[in-house]
């Protein structure tokens, strides 16, 4: 596990994710306000504003624990490469919109970019951060799968419908790279996975052991580990990965936070890539395709 990020960076991803969440239920409200004449598609988008209300309450609680000084840790900080992807979809439904030119599918379109990118594993990643996986997180992580199994649900009752999806599939289903994630910290490691899944195949394990498992197993472009993990660490994992195939010496990514100095100075001896926690997520994830595309 990495050192805590500084308080100013928390504080910067659950005031932007507030934003986030009170921006897409208003815009579902107002959406709904449009298709009145559907009362079945307007019930629908209603329903995901009252979803996102839920959110927010959520992160609401969150911001009283901010107030009181219980942030811990956390690995990750928010970069412009982010944001926008995940305030895209919202601006062109809004610039629609005001244009007078949304349909249903359009929505539909807004609705699965948005809810299928990095934002509900942001969301679940900053819960877990400042409250723990007690049972709100448990709960919003049900809730978020319920969520998108809804929305797969209607928008392919449409005819049109599985065209959107299918380009989603397609997206989500790219193999152009395989990675593997060794991360003791479970939500930690899926956002790696979703932030890296649109143009990989992102396999995940829990420490050293599995992932040496999955590496003696099958071949990946590239490997990101952490390196204080229990059972085998992330060093002990890549002395071991080397015998089992030398050329992965290229292919390891370390994201830690670390600050032993043993640690670095293996890293520098080895011409290690390291990608400190906390790091911004666009960044984590150009590093991580360029060592991936650098492959041979």
């Amino acid at each position: 596990m990495g050192e805590a990020i500084s308080q100013p960076a928390m504080i910067n991803i659950l005031d932007w994710l507030v934003g986030i969440e009170d921006r897409a239920a208003s815009f579902y409200e107002q959406a709904a306000a449009v298709f009145t004449e559907d009362k079945t598609f307007s019930a629908f988008l209603l329903h995901l504003a009252a979803e996102e209300s839920e959110h927010l309450a959520l992160l609401s609680g969150a911001i009283d624990h901010r107030a009181q000084e219980i942030i811990s840790g956390a690995c990750f900080s928010l970069d412009d490469t982010i944001r926008r992807s995940v305030e895209a979809p919202f601006d062109r439904g809004h610039d629609l919109m005001c244009k007078g030119e949304l349909t249903k599918q359009a929505i539909a379109g807004v609705i699965a970019e948005a809810e299928y990118c990095e934002w509900n594993e942001i969301f679940l990643y900053v819960i877990d951060t400042l409250k723990g996986q007690g049972r709100e997180f448990q709960k919003a992580v049900a809730e978020i799968e319920q969520h998108r199994k809804e929305i797969e649900t209607f928008i392919s009752s449409f005819t049109w419908g599985a065209q959107i999806l299918t380009r989603l599939g397609r997206l989500r289903q790219v193999w152009r790279r395989r990675i593997l994630v060794v991360e003791d910290d479970p939500v930690i490691a899926n956002l790696l996975k979703c932030l890296l899944m649109d143009e990989a195949e992102v396999v995940l394990a829990q420490d050293g052991v599995t992932g040496l498992d999955f590496i003696r197993d099958g071949h990946f472009n590239v490997v990101v580990s952490d390196v204080e993990m229990p059972n085998l660490d992330g060093i002990a994992l890549y002395r071991q990965a080397l015998e089992i195939d030398p050329d992965l010496k290229r292919q390891f990514v370390f994201f830690s936070g670390t600050r032993k100095p043993e640690h670095h100075k293996f890293f520098q001896s080895e011409n290690l890539v390291l990608l400190p926690k906390p790091s911004p997520m666009g960044r984590l994830r150009k590093v991580i395709y360029e060592v991936a595309d650098a492959e041979g």
